[in-house]
């Protein structure tokens, strides 16, 4: 589903209905997801908010119940200081834009919490009179949303788009000549405001057009019905006509698309008809199984941080008993002291006071008074072996926990930078298998091999991945699949990953394989950015990386997987974190890409 301009345009006419409601809780389920809890007095009615600026970003009403964490993130309770105890005074769309605005009125002040719908490249800033108290994103490609600076809205459109509501059917027409040999879908999205290309096919076929025509080729009266078909649709919402559809499959049930009003294009497909165009949205995510997969992220990130609190614990204990065993010294030193000086010391004593020659001085040495001296330091030495081998076991048992610990880390960082479905169920799977997640299905053990002949193959999720000025660079999405790009590297590719904070694993590859080329300087800040970017780090301002070749990187025998230790470091370079929708929006803009869709 992608909610354009003119369907949040009928969101937005629903939520002013409850304008006048208290902001009464702000949650925050997962790292793209707000909800607020608001109450309205009229009717004494209790409702909630949702605003996901995912890939699948929307705004609307939701019955739907969310598991939230068990602590509130920094911005969740940087909106609860400033909005909650509220009024909701009013809920503004600019134009057909992609960008609602919720007005907040406290006793202190007015707050705006801009939402801004653009998919990759979406954010919740928290602004009062223009300047920025805060964002969920602190960038996002070039923009920065820093505390303190002026708001900056995101880049209009290369060519300006005209609202059908407001302009007349030359000067629409005329646009419309003007974007030369595009198809007539294309064009009709590329001059309309708040559309995107699912509508503007719809417009061609209203028109009984072949979306995929050239401009060229349309008659006088074939462009007269485009417009007549474009400003009937406009009209609807000018007028508030709205009539939500969902639309599924009619085979399999699944939801194929939500629309303000019917859609012919969607003709072969089942209609369900609702009253709010949120409640169409709500089912539509409740078919696609939005809540489990809110419910899964939770539960990863739950058995990630019960798992890191084991560690924790163990790693704690493990010191503790490091400390005692280091005693062994002392016990050699006291059977040295007793051989040395049994003169001293008879069967009977339960102490005896010896020379210390380590120390200076006396020491006072215990003893079996049912031993002789001779067993008695017997004793001291066999305590102290045991000790030293205590020692060695637990040295290496206190490097296999924080081994152990850190790879837990790399797998939250995995977690927190997991945009889709795909990837989180991939994480599950690694989990599963690492024994961090209980097995799914019934607990009876079964054959491996019946197991395995039953379990689906997934195939492994293919790495992030950016070609810039020739180069390749790939980004892991997990701990195998950082194991796996470094595998599969040659050894004169280059490797990135953030310096002392777990996270993604980067692969630069050259144009011609194995030349053991430098990359270019651009193309290594930009694999840095992305290093920075897909780490624990994302939040921070400055982050180094480490960069050096694949072949001086190296996967320890037994590992966890996505572990490696660097052997030569050859530059660290510090940057600021940026995610690929820096690149997806320089992209957009040179394609005259825009929010107002």
């Amino acid at each position: 589903m992608h909610v354009e301009g003119i369907t949040l345009a009928g969101v937005v006419d629903e939520l002013q209905g409850v304008e006048g409601a208290f902001v009464q809780q702000i949650y925050q389920p997962a790292p793209e997801l707000l909800t607020l809890e608001l109450y309205r007095p009229a009717g004494k009615r209790k409702l909630k908010l949702l605003i996901a600026i995912s890939r699948d970003a929307r705004l609307h009403l939701t019955a739907q119940k969310f598991e939230n964490p068990p602590a509130p993130s920094a911005f969740c309770m940087l909106l609860r200081k400033h909005l909650k105890g509220g009024v909701l005074e009013a809920v503004e769309q600019p134009d057909l834009e992609r960008l609602v605005d919720l007005v907040v009125n406290r006793r202190d002040g007015r707050r705006t919490l801009r939402a801004e719908l653009l998919g990759p490249r979406g954010n919740v800033v928290l602004l009062q009179d223009g300047e920025i108290l805060g964002a969920l994103k602190p960038a996002v490609g070039a923009r920065t949303f820093r505390p303190h600076e002026r708001y900056e809205p995101p880049p209009a459109p290369a060519e300006p788009q005209l609202d059908p509501r407001h302009c007349s059917e030359p000067n629409w027409l005329g646009a419309l000549q003007a974007q030369g040999e595009k198809s007539l879908k294309k064009a009709v999205a590329a001059v309309t405001a708040g559309i995107g290309p699912r509508t503007a096919q719809e417009l061609c076929i209203r028109a009984g057009l072949d979306p995929e025509r050239f401009i060229s080729a349309l008659a006088p009266d074939e462009r007269r019905a485009l417009w007549a078909a474009t400003r009937g649709l406009f009209e609807q919402i000018q007028q508030k006509r709205w009539a939500p559809c969902l639309y599924e499959d009619p085979e399999t049930g699944a939801p194929v698309d939500v629309t303000p009003f019917p859609y012919a294009m969607y003709a072969h497909l089942r209609e369900r008809r609702f009253g709010t165009l949120s409640e169409a949205m709500d089912a539509f995510h409740a078919g696609l199984g939005q809540e489990p997969v809110v419910a899964l992220r939770r539960r990863l990130e739950r058995a990630l941080r019960d798992k890191l609190e084991k560690l924790e614990n163990a790693i704690r204990h493990v010191e503790r008993d490091l400390q005692n065993v280091q005693r062994h010294e002392e016990l050699k030193a006291c059977g040295d002291l007793l051989m040395a000086q049994l003169h001293k010391a008879r069967k009977g004593q339960t102490s005896v006071e010896l020379d210390d020659f380590f120390r200076g001085g006396t020491r006072t040495v215990r003893l079996d008074p049912t031993l002789t001296p001779v067993e008695n330091a017997r004793r001291y030495y066999e305590r102290a072996r045991k000790l030293k081998r205590a020692l060695e076991r637990l040295a290496q048992r206190l490097e296999e926990l924080k081994l152990e610990r850190r790879y837990v880390e790399e797998l939250q960082a995995h977690l927190e930078g997991a945009e889709t479905p795909d990837e989180l169920k991939a994480l599950a799977e690694e989990l599963r298998e690492e024994g961090l997640l209980p097995p799914e299905g019934p607990k009876r053990p079964r054959p491996q091999a019946q197991a395995q002949a039953q379990a689906p193959s997934r195939p492994p999720l293919k790495p992030r991945r950016l070609e810039l000025d020739g180069w390749l660079i790939l980004i892991g999405r997990s701990g195998r699949e950082n194991d796996r790009l470094v595998r599969e590297a040659h050894p004169e590719d280059w490797w990135l990953h953030a310096r002392e904070r777990p996270g993604a694993h980067v692969i630069v590859k050259g144009p011609r394989k194995g030349k053991g080329e430098r990359p270019p300087e651009a193309v290594l800040l930009r694999a840095a950015q992305l290093a920075a970017y897909y780490s624990r780090g994302r939040g921070a301002s400055r982050v180094p990386v480490t960069a050096t070749r694949v072949k001086y990187v190296r996967k320890p025998k037994g590992a966890k997987p996505g572990l490696v230790l660097v052997t030569r470091e050859e530059a660290t370079l510090v940057v600021e974190p940026k995610g690929l929708e820096l690149d997806s929006e320089q992209a957009q803009n040179a394609q005259g890409g825009s929010a107002h869709r």
